[in-house]
């Protein structure tokens, strides 16, 4: 690789950082405005990331959730939302297939007060301790794992010089 290459890369690998930024904090504003507004205490909130906590490994993450403070919130974090919105479509998807009740649904948009974080909670807690729900993630998980597997694979036979000239042949 010639030098004006490598240095045509590093201003390709800036951008791509650069706008990978971009599109996180665009979807920390999306992710804010979806979240519930209302007036939380601390031990509502953290019933919520308890039952997230318990969730969280059948996603394949983990790392535990930190407990919120105990004073008055009056809306979540973008980054637990990120988590909430996960849970919301993996537990809709799972009621669509008749996998988890009805009463299961999560519906952020309705959660105004400790009395909805609480039912969150219970809503969240009662997936992770489902057979079905887990069974159900293991495989939409081993669905997806073939194309990851293949990804995976092109990256082995290929070494680092050949990544770069494959990046290099796509951006021209």
């Amino acid at each position: 690789m010639t030098p004006d290459q490598k240095t045509d890369l590093e201003k390709l690998r800036a951008e791509a950082m650069t706008r990978q930024g971009e599109v996180e904090a665009s979807e920390d504003e999306m992710y804010s405005a979806s979240a519930p507004k209302g007036k939380f205490s601390g031990k509502a909130a953290n019933s919520l990331v308890e039952a997230t906590n318990r969730l969280l490994p059948l996603f394949g993450i983990t790392d535990k959730y930190d407990r919120f403070g105990g004073g008055t919130m009056t809306t979540l974090p973008p980054e637990f939302m990120r988590l909430l919105s996960m849970f919301s479509k993996a537990i809709g998807d799972a009621v669509e297939e008749g996998i988890l009740p009805e009463d299961a649904t999560v519906d952020l948009k309705i959660i105004t007060d400790d009395a909805g974080l609480q039912g969150l909670a219970g809503r969240i807690g009662m997936a992770a301790k489902s057979p079905q729900f887990k069974r159900f993630l293991l495989r939409k998980t081993s669905e997806s794992a073939p194309e990851a597997e293949e990804e995976e694979e092109m990256s082995e036979e290929m070494g680092s010089d050949d990544m770069d000239k494959l990046m290099m042949e796509r951006m021209s």
